[in-house]
């Protein structure tokens, strides 16, 4: 029988999942809730389509692949295992997939957004999607000073694609990383490097305020020790948050992220599975590429039946001090979570 699996996703994570299974030669029909857009992409990619990359994902050719293109799932009916979409579709489903990913997170700065908090305000621009960077890539164009605001990987990743974009007349760049010094990043590696390109770095530095000039527009960023920075382009790159509204809405164990156990699926329901950066494993979230293609080759191969039996038990394993918790333990949390939100 033709297994019908649904995936709510179209990121890294999803198009790795269903590359597997096609190339599995499974007997599976596979619908995918692609509301970005057609094209899946590799996140940690944007940042070098500032110059020029392509951050991409082809999307396989198979009959067995349905694409829902900007069709997002707004509803879950667990029950009866449909998955409604914005189009009012109803799309049956033997085994759901939620990779959802995640959302960025906006800083609580001053005038950061227009007066009726509706939008940032001109010349503020996240860095999240590929949507995002292709207005950013528009924006840098004509700007003279970009401030990132936010040490995150992609923080990182753009002010050095954004320093080196325009060859002949380089775009100064501020970087301000808000958290305190990290033993992961430290001078000797990721902020050397940015600097060698000729990018400002500042870690453990506040934002306080953003400011307008005239024209509505961006006009500097205002610190903490009160220095001000002029500036006609400011990124915001501040992390990111999972996104487990659709998983919430359906009744799923949500803590941080959706819980999964080590088979990737939901402790709360058998038929829905979740990975990459909106599933939470073992106490743990990661949105970091390895990660995600690790656990979307685990699933793929389970669901597919070319190894059933595999299980994802987290990337290199912590000290036995520090040693994740069982999984019977997640279990044990998720089911008091539930039970206090049904309270």
């Amino acid at each position: 029988m033709t297994r019908k699996i649904v995936v709510v996703g179209w990121g890294l994570a999803a198009h790795r999942l269903v590359t597997g299974l096609l190339a599995a030669d499974a007997d599976v029909d596979v619908t995918v809730y692609a509301g970005e857009g057609a094209t899946a992409y590799d996140r940690s990619a944007l940042p070098g389509t500032l110059a020029g990359a392509d951050a991409a994902l082809a999307a396989p050719a198979d009959a067995r692949l349905n694409l829902r293109v900007g069709v997002r799932a707004v509803a879950v009916d667990r029950m009866h295992r449909l998955v409604h979409g914005s189009d009012q579709w109803v799309q049956p489903y033997d085994t759901l997939v939620l990779a959802t990913g995640a959302n960025p997170v906006l800083p609580p700065i001053k005038g950061l957004r227009t007066a009726d908090g509706e939008d940032l305000l001109p010349g503020v621009h996240s860095a999240h999607n590929a949507a995002d960077f292709r207005r950013l890539a528009e924006a840098a164009g004509p700007a003279t000073h970009a401030v990132v605001i936010g040490g995150s990987t992609t923080g990182l990743d753009t002010a050095a694609a954004l320093r080196t974009m325009r060859a002949e007349d380089p775009l100064h760049v501020e970087l301000i990383d808000q958290t305190p010094a990290r033993p992961e990043i430290t001078p000797t590696d990721a902020y050397l490097t940015l600097r060698r390109s000729g990018v400002i770095a500042y870690q453990d530095c506040r934002v306080r305020a953003l400011t307008p000039g005239p024209d509505g527009a961006l006009e500097a960023v205002l610190l903490a020790d009160g220095h001000r920075l002029s500036c006609d382009l400011a990124v915001i790159a501040c992390g990111t948050a999972p996104n487990t509204a659709l998983a919430w809405t359906s009744g799923l164990a949500v803590a941080r992220g959706i819980v999964v156990d080590d088979t990737l699926r939901s402790v709360s329901d058998p038929h829905i599975h979740a990975l990459g950066a909106c599933a939470e494993h073992r106490r743990s979230l990661s949105g970091r590429r390895e990660t995600v293609l690790a656990q979307a080759d685990v699933l793929a191969a389970r669901l597919s039946g070319a190894d059933p039996q595999r299980t994802y038990r987290g990337p290199v394993a912590p000290p036995a001090a520090n040693a994740a918790p069982s999984t019977a333990t997640v279990v044990a949390e998720a089911e008091a979570l539930l039970r206090a939100a049904a309270a």
